[in-house]
This record gives C-alpha cells, structure tokens and sequence, in this order.
C-alpha cells in the first residue's frame, strides 16, 4: 500500500534545497528510509528552474536515462518550474503546493515500478517503459525525443490554486488502474511541510 509517509524524507530533501537555491536533486539513500532500495536505485528526481511558454509554471517531465547512459536502467522525473511566474511573496506557498502535486504523480510511478516487479534488470524495465509509454504518449509534443521522455504534467498556477487537491484519480494515473488515494497523499504531503502554518504567517494571523 503507498502511504504519504513514505515520500516525506523525499519532500524534505527537494523542499530543502528549493526554497534555498531554486532547485535540487535526489538520488540513493537521500529518497529516505520508506522507499524501497530497487526504487533508489531506478529513480532519481530533479528540479530544474526553466523559462516556459505562455502561463505554464511547472512541467514534469520522465527521463529514460538508459537512452543517454547505456549501462543504467531507470528514469528521472524532472520537474522543470518557471520560477519568474510565481510571486516573490509568497514563494513557498506556491512551491509546496507544487511539491505536493508533482510527488503525487511520482507516487503513481513508484506504485507502477513495484507493481511490475520492484527491480531495475533490462526485462522490468522494457516493461515500465513500454507501460508508460503506451499510457502516456500522447503527451509528447513534436519537438522532443520520444524515445527517451515523456510530458505528463504541465500547470500555470491558477489552475494549480483552484483545483487545489480536487484533481481526479486518472489525472495522475492516466487512465491506468491505481489504488492511490491522491486527494488524502495531496493534504498529508501539505500538513508534513507545515503549509497551514506557512499560510497562517503569510496572511498575518
């Protein structure tokens, strides 16, 4: 069963060093003590200050990183944020709400990973990459490489404020079967990152 508490150390690590320096990086043991070792070793997670078109402020993004390094099985979920559209004020509200969203998609890959088989030889992974691919493909837009990564999540920020924590099962599974609870993942994330008492601070009282 995936629980919140699982991806706490992970939000610490990525909200850590993205309220202080505008971007971050996890990798092996920094993931926590509730991931399973397999997964350590087949996921990495980035985030990665980029400009984006139009009003979009975040982009997720899964890298196969066995099409750059061919020794390596296992994908980066890299999260790209344009970090000139969120207002300075109130930067970590904004960003913890991100935070929480995007680890709610990456909670849907580590359940499909140990769904199919939780290790990172050559057959599993043909089969997580065949799976999100077949799921996800047409997501991809013209310019990038789809041998080697798929678009699956892209928010502007009002959108990301008005459908706070109301997004349905398939937005993050997309499609496919998931026995996630993202609506309670969403607000466990918040409530660990203290986001009641941010607001509190923020508004005055």
């Amino acid at each position: 069963m995936i629980q919140a508490i699982q991806f706490y150390d992970l939000l610490d690590c990525l909200a850590g060093q993205f309220i202080g320096a505008q971007s971050a990086r996890c990798v092996g043991k920094e993931f926590g003590l509730h991931i399973i070792s397999a997964a350590k070793d087949y996921f990495s997670i980035a985030i990665i200050p980029e400009k984006l078109s139009h009003e979009q402020v975040v982009l997720g993004v899964l890298l196969d990183d066995s099409c750059h390094i061919g020794s390596r099985n296992g994908y980066t979920f890299t999260i790209y944020i344009d970090l000139s559209k969120i207002d300075g004020n109130a930067f970590e509200i904004f960003s913890y709400i991100i935070l929480a969203h995007e680890i709610c998609h990456f909670a849907f890959y580590y359940e499909l990973f140990r769904k199919l088989g939780e290790n990172t030889r050559i057959i599993a992974h043909s089969n997580f990459t065949h799976t999100v691919s077949k799921t996800l493909i047409g997501a991809v837009t013209r310019e990038q490489d789809t041998t080697s990564q798929t678009i699956f999540d892209e928010h502007n920020i009002k959108e990301l404020v008005t459908n706070l924590g109301k997004y349905p099962k398939k937005h993050f599974a997309k499609g496919k079967e998931t026995k996630i609870n993202y609506h309670e993942l969403f607000f466990s994330f918040l409530k660990h990152l203290h986001f009641d008492k941010l607001l509190r601070a923020f508004s005055g009282n």
